[in-house]
């Protein structure tokens, strides 16, 4: 399959070889100039939707090659430069160039342009992606994740320490992309079946659903989006448990696109289906960063809609979508009139260069637009030579590079708000409170920095949201921030299910799953039987899913898991028990329930010779990981590169409970006890790296 591009690249080459000395398809249309265009005027390239405005926030030499960004705790943004992509049309040495950076960009007279630049990393190849997390930020530099931290508060990183691997380098909208914080305490990526979770410096990696090529976002409920460059959008409600496939959906249904200005500067321009009579794309190809409007700085229509780039087009796209008793519907593609050709995006321009790449939602409830503002856009690999690289020379876009801007899309009616954010250092109170902000970046910020500081004065507070407020997205951002603080009761679950909204009740049904194995499970599956019965069908379904969960009927292709003919008795039960709460959690994703392991994810630990040996190995596996290709009773598995190590999520008494059970039902039953774990933990401080396998099979 890896010679098919190149056969169809090959044949094409052939097919319109013939042709070279005719003039080039391009020429029939008025194209305008490729010159670039200063900052200050570019605005005067614009159309945008009735009753909005566009408002520069950043331009070069502020900032250059801009893909993708996140503001902290104050409101500082926090932008990725790709200063390395196609520094020519050949690519040259794009992968060894030391160009990259992470800066920090501030309006400090709060005049809604950044005016203040701080270098807060260089030296990087082709960063792709950053999030904010408790003590610093990370940064992807495939194929490292890095954990960068500034310890002295000049916003420059003093330590950076590697805590992960992520993707590697190659094509850049097909390669690992985004780091979004979502509703469920985790990190979801684009391009990527991995999510993670970062707690006391170390990362946590797991097995997600495959998503998308370049961007990821989600809306308030959690659902996340990605694209394909030729596919506007799908969505989904992964994180909230269902079978595979299970409301997942094509979220819009055309691939119609309306620029206005002629865009052949495609790698599949000479296609007839590609362009229309005038030269301008008909289908999109470039599709890349959604963002969903989350806040209520725009008209109550816009709310939840879905802003997605087409930098092929040099126009930003809107969709609208509406809830339905089945959950979301399929949206609905915003059209504008437009004197010219009739109809156009929300967002467009005559310039060439405008390319953009990703959407975010801002903390003044406006939508930002990250434009990597290049004459290239379209990676190396596939820039056809029969075509696309004549016109890119021809038109001289290869040059210049190293510039940038970041716009801001303003209703003029609303405005922008203008209070400065200052929830990094604010006492527990305020962030509670902060969960009923009308913005969701203010609710996400606040409920990530509530869970990571993980401060018992808080839970009172969240549990009195839950069974109290008047806004149902406290709730939902409340019983997840408990969820990521391990501080959940049957009682806070019960007054989620019986809420009146259906989002409050499905977030109260996934964290339900904790009850599991605990001594209010029966209880807890008591109080979720009524909602088998709702009229709505998502909440019936996930009801009827998460009953079998708590009962340990996993769903998963798997055979189940093994019955214990005869439990140990004493202590030694009492931690098997527990160990299938935390297995059931964590490990069953990949090992299935029947220990068997899933194709390319994990190997067996039914009849393997790991789990029967030494246990210390093991201890130090659950802490700290293992890579590499490894054996199992004789055979090799190379999936997973990286089995992440889960030391700092679970404490040592989790740690022993949850290798007893393994232990017990696949080993033996050999009893892993607490003050084991404990030493070894003890004794590998501060390791970060995953074990090698040949320096585990050293230990007997």
């Amino acid at each position: 399959m890896k010679f098919f591009p190149l056969l169809c690249l090959l044949v094409g080459s052939s097919a319109f070889a013939q042709k070279l000395s005719d003039p080039p398809k391009w020429h029939q249309w008025e194209l305008g100039s490729s010159d670039t265009i200063p900052a200050d005027k570019a605005l005067g390239t614009f159309k945008i939707a009735p009753g909005f405005e566009l408002q520069l926030f950043a331009a070069e030499p502020m900032v250059e090659d801009p893909v993708a960004m996140a503001w902290d705790g104050d409101g500082r943004a926090w932008v990725v430069e790709m200063r390395g992509y196609m520094p020519d049309v050949a690519g040259t040495n794009e992968t060894k160039l030391k160009v990259g950076r992470i800066v920090v960009l501030e309006d400090t007279n709060n005049d809604g342009k950044a005016d203040k630049k701080t270098n807060f990393l260089d030296e990087l190849i082709m960063p792709r992606a950053i999030a904010m997390v408790d003590g610093g930020v990370l940064v992807s530099e495939p194929p490292t994740l890095w954990y960068c931290q500034d310890t002295d508060g000049d916003l420059k990183c003093d330590i950076k320490t590697k805590v992960g691997n992520y993707a590697r380098q190659g094509p850049v909208e097909h390669t690992d992309n985004g780091l979004v914080p979502c509703l469920d305490n985790w990190m979801y990526n684009a391009k990527s079946s991995k999510r993670f979770i970062f707690r006391d410096g170390s990362l946590i990696t797991g097995n997600s659903r495959f998503r998308g090529q370049w961007g990821i976002c989600q809306d308030d409920y959690g659902r996340l989006y990605s694209t394909s460059n030729s596919r506007y959008l799908n969505s989904d409600w992964d994180m909230y448990h269902g079978a595979a496939g299970a409301f997942s959906n094509p979220s819009v249904g055309t691939s119609d696109i309306n620029s206005i200005r002629p865009n052949p500067g495609i790698n599949r321009g000479y296609k007839p289906e590609m362009l229309r009579k005038d030269g301008r794309l008909a289908r999109i190809t470039a599709i890349s960063g959604p963002g969903v409007y989350r806040s209520d700085r725009y008209p109550e229509g816009y709310a939840g809609a879905a802003f997605i780039p087409e930098p092929a087009a040099n126009a930003l796209t809107c969709h609208w979508f509406k809830e339905t008793e089945k959950g979301l519907g399929r949206g609905t593609h915003q059209l504008f009139p437009d004197k010219d050709f009739e109809k156009r995006e929300f967002l467009c321009s005559t310039d060439e260069r405008f390319r953009p790449v990703s959407i975010y939602n801002g903390p003044d409830g406006c939508i930002y637009v990250v434009d990597l503002y290049r004459g290239i856009l379209q990676h190396k690999v596939y820039v056809t030579s029969f075509y696309l690289k004549p016109y890119i020379l021809e038109r001289k876009l290869e040059v210049p590079i190293g510039m940038g801007r970041i716009y801001r899309i303003v209703n003029k009616a609303k405005g922008r708000n203008k209070m400065q954010p200052r929830l990094q250092n604010a006492p527990v109170d305020k962030l509670v409170k902060t969960l009923s902000h009308p913005n969701g970046w203010w609710r996400d910020t606040a409920q990530r920095l509530l869970v990571e500081r993980r401060d018992k004065k808080s839970i009172p507070a969240l549990q009195k949201v839950i069974k109290s407020a008047d806004n149902h997205l406290a709730k939902v951002h409340a019983l997840w921030a408990l969820e990521g603080m391990n501080a959940l009761n049957l009682a806070t679950v019960s007054d989620g299910l019986k809420d009146e909204h259906e989002k409050v009740q499905m977030t109260s049904l996934v964290v339900s799953g904790r009850l599991r194995a605990s001594p209010e499970q029966d209880k807890a599956i008591a109080a979720l039987q009524p909602l088998t019965k709702s009229k709505f069908e998502q909440v019936a379904k996930l009801s009827d899913q998460m009953i079998k969960r708590l009962n340990g009927q996993i769903i998963t292709k798997s055979g189940g898991p093994p019955k214990i003919k005869k439990m140990p008795k004493g202590e030694h039960g009492d931690s098997v028990k527990r160990g299938v709460e935390v297995y059931n959690t964590l490990c069953v994703t990949c090992h299935l329930a029947d220990g068997k392991g899933a194709e390319n994810l994990a190997p067996p630990l039914a009849d393997s010779d790991w789990v029967r040996g030494s246990q210390e190995r093991l201890i130090r596996i659950v802490l700290h990981g293992v890579q590499g290709p490894i054996k199992v009773s004789g055979n090799r598995y190379r999936h997973p590169e990286v089995m992440p190590g889960i030391g700092a999520a679970l404490k040592d008494q989790e740690i022993a409970d949850v290798l007893s059970y393994v232990r017990t039902v696949w080993g033996g039953k050999s009893q892993v006890k607490v003050e084991d774990v404990s030493r070894v933990r003890d004794d590998h401080k501060g390791r970060v790296l995953p074990w090698e396998v040949k320096d585990l099979l050293k230990i007997d």
